[in-house]
């Protein structure tokens, strides 16, 4: 992940904690799965995986990420694009009010 992003992560997870959520920054390397999504947040029960992206960069998802991102909504997960700790804040709660 570039410098930006990985500080656009950190203030994301910084904004979900402050909501009392729990969430933690997934680590690529060549022991991790690849296409994971860069942050994991668990919000009253529910999975739901973050991209993090720049928001010129929203559209560039690769391959193996967008098949990861299928097999976590295929599981009743939730994966999602963010670009912005409050969009990261709008798709947590966008997936508690549709429980």
């Amino acid at each position: 992940m570039s410098q930006p992003e990985s500080k656009l992560s950190r203030k994301i997870m910084e904004r979900l904690r402050l909501e009392g959520w729990f969430c933690f920054k997934v680590h690529g390397s060549e022991h991790m799965m690849a296409g994971l999504p860069d942050i994991v947040v668990c919000a009253e029960g529910q999975f739901i995986g973050l991209e993090t992206k720049m928001p010129q960069s929203r559209e560039n998802v690769s391959p193996v990420q967008r098949l990861v991102h299928s097999k976590i909504e295929n599981a009743n997960g939730t994966a999602r694009v963010v670009c912005s700790p409050q969009e990261a804040i709008d798709v947590v709660n966008e997936v508690l009010a549709a429980r």
